[in-house]
């Protein structure tokens, strides 16, 4: 799972217009498509989740925030990058969320051993990467070669073990891949999906150099940062804009046969906030509005009915929101782990929450509680485990049976000292203000002073996985939903990248964590699903009810795709559409579209 800022949805839905018509969006006469290369790619990979149409056309955005982090695929770890890098690079696999099946990338077919530890990967012929040179095995062994160096701190590493023991990928031949497992691995080809592929000879030096964090980076000339995805980087200004252009060199077509992607280009503009992308949006700056804050609910349905642009609800919410505890010992001064580090403290917060008036007052009635990782359609879902209710009378239960005390409404611990923490989250997301402002009220109720103090997104991201300068930090994660519970595992695992409370331990620092990392192993090693189920399972109840290191929140009810009436529809390119949810390859997971209603909060 990546970090999100609340914003990353711009590629979640709009980019599957990239294999769209391109047909009534903005033309610019400044602008030069690249040529379109002749590629001998046998089999060319044939993309069917669209209607046939021309090609053409320039697609406007704007986004809230900084921008991304960084252009390098293996190091990304937060949303503002990876938004961006999902059309930029391609993995051997690829995840169809219409048929919830493996399906082809750069590799065409592949087969495995009968003991499923051997696995043999065929990749397309006649690849080729942005800047024409030819995309060989050398390439994916070079990937893998990246992901395990030491020296590269990567969230890719996680979810590439097995037990903490690599996978060898081996070169056969040019378009041949032999990879040796340390044992059986359920998901195994989610995990192809899952991992980028990079050119080695534009990044071998870097990483022999000791350097490769550092290379692709935000300041690397965009001509420089060689690719494979349907889009290559044309051009960014730092906290302005992004412009991505069409990849000559995809090796994609629709099923007449015509190169993909349709579009020329994506401009994403960077805005402050999301009060700025509403304007921008309403004056037709930009082509589209997704998922759009609450705020702007009632303005955005007026202009639907005055027939300015279509909204889409396009279902469920596939990431979390949780307010999470540096419980990292190196980092945190002994009074604050001493109450970060205990699961009574940080079940009284949960228990302290309202949650339904963060939906009411946050989300305007358009939202639900979270109880766990995976959407209710997900095989993996847990029924049992529902959300904490509000209840501040438990909290003070649990408070005082941890030993603390109250002067005069103020919480104090056995020692004397006041709980008192600062809670940080990312600037520009009027809803996580809202929410944060919120979480500071109700802690007030139970005697806990709260600094709430929003920074930016990228800034709390170097926190959170470089500095582990905080107390508590309120943000969500992307790529949930629970298809595949392996790529929870850069949370869950004691050593993951992502395990935001005390990331990378050599060793489990407590005994539920040790119990966590066996069940992640015991998981992954297991191919059936009804066996894998109460597996994941009692890693949810552990994560969400015993122990809760994290304490979950409220997300919105639905992503939104807004998209005007003369950019999209009226070439008549959504006709009928059937989605839920459209992942970041342009995937569509089946179920009906509808326009969006009003919908009256509760007065509760």
């Amino acid at each position: 799972m990546r970090k999100n800022s609340g914003q990353s949805r711009i590629f979640l839905i709009l980019l599957s217009l990239i294999f769209f018509q391109g047909c009534g969006l903005l033309k610019s006469s400044q602008y030069q498509a690249p040529a379109e290369q002749q590629l001998a790619v046998k089999p060319w990979r044939v993309i069917d989740r669209a209607p046939v149409g021309p090609s053409g056309g320039s697609l406007r955005l704007s986004e809230f925030g900084s921008g991304p982090k960084t252009f390098n695929p293996i190091i990304a770890n937060e949303s503002s990058s990876n938004e961006i890098l999902g059309q930029v690079f391609s993995s051997l696999l690829d995840y169809n969320y219409k048929t919830n099946k493996i399906v082809g990338g750069l590799a065409y077919k592949w087969e495995a051993s009968k003991d499923h530890k051997v696995w043999t990967v065929h990749l397309r012929k006649g690849l080729k990467w942005s800047d024409g040179s030819p995309i060989t095995a050398d390439d994916v062994v070079f990937s893998f070669q990246a992901i395990y160096n030491l020296k590269v701190d990567n969230p890719n590493r996680d979810i590439a073990q097995i037990e903490g023991k690599p996978i060898a990928c081996a070169k056969i031949d040019d378009t041949t891949l032999r990879f040796t497992l340390p044992g059986v691995y359920g998901p195994f080809l989610y995990l192809l999906s899952s991992i980028p592929a990079i050119p080695k000879h534009t990044l071998e030096k870097a990483l022999e150099a000791g350097e490769f964090s550092t290379a692709y980076n935000v300041s690397t000339p965009p001509e420089k940062i060689v690719c494979s995805g349907a889009f290559r980087i044309r051009e960014y200004v730092p906290q302005q804009k992004v412009v991505l252009e069409r990849n000559p060199y995809f090796y994609a077509k629709d099923v007449k046969g015509n190169r993909l992607p349709y579009l020329d280009r994506i401009v994403i503009e960077y805005v402050p906030d999301m009060n700025t992308e509403f304007l921008k949006f309403i004056s037709k700056e930009t082509d589209a509005f997704p998922n759009f804050p609450s705020q702007f609910y009632d303005d955005m349905l007026q202009g639907q009915a005055r027939g300015n642009y279509h909204i889409l609800d396009l279902g469920a919410n596939n990431g979390t929101s949780f307010v999470t505890f540096n419980e990292n010992p190196k980092f945190l001064d002994p009074v604050h782990f001493k109450w970060f580090s205990n699961p009574l403290f940080r079940k009284a917060v949960a228990y302290a929450l309202n949650r339904q008036a963060m939906i009411r007052l946050a989300l305007l009635g358009h939202g639900y509680p979270v109880s766990q990782d995976f959407l209710p359609t997900s095989p993996f879902y847990n029924p049992k485990i529902k959300a904490f209710p509000d209840d501040p009378d438990k909290s003070r239960e649990l408070l005082k049976t941890a030993g603390f005390s109250w002067k005069q409404g103020k919480l104090y611990d056995p020692e004397g000292h006041r709980v008192a923490f600062s809670l940080l989250s990312n600037s520009g997301n009027v809803q996580r203000r809202i929410i944060g402002e919120l979480i500071k009220e109700d802690l007030s109720k139970i005697g806990m002073e709260v600094d709430f103090h929003p920074i930016d997104f990228n800034e709390l991201v170097r926190k959170l996985d470089h500095e582990f300068n905080w107390d508590a930090i309120l943000i969500g994660l992307t790529g949930g939903g629970g298809f595949e519970p392996s790529g929870e595992q850069n949370v869950w695992l004691s050593s993951g990248f992502t395990h935001e409370w005390y990331p990378r331990q050599k060793t489990p620092a407590t005994s539920w964590e040790k119990e966590i990392d066996s069940l992640v192993w015991k998981g992954l090693t297991t191919i059936e699903l009804n066996k894998r189920k109460p597996i994941y399972g009692r890693i949810e109840e552990i994560l969400y009810q015993e122990e809760v290191p994290m304490v979950l929140t409220v997300v919105k009810a639905a992503p939104y795709c807004v998209m005007l009436q003369n950019a999209i529809f009226g070439c008549g390119s959504l006709k009928p559409l059937k989605s839920a949810w459209v992942n970041a390859a342009v995937s569509w997971r089946a179920r009906s579209a509808r326009k969006l209603k009003k919908i009256t909060p509760s007065p509760s």
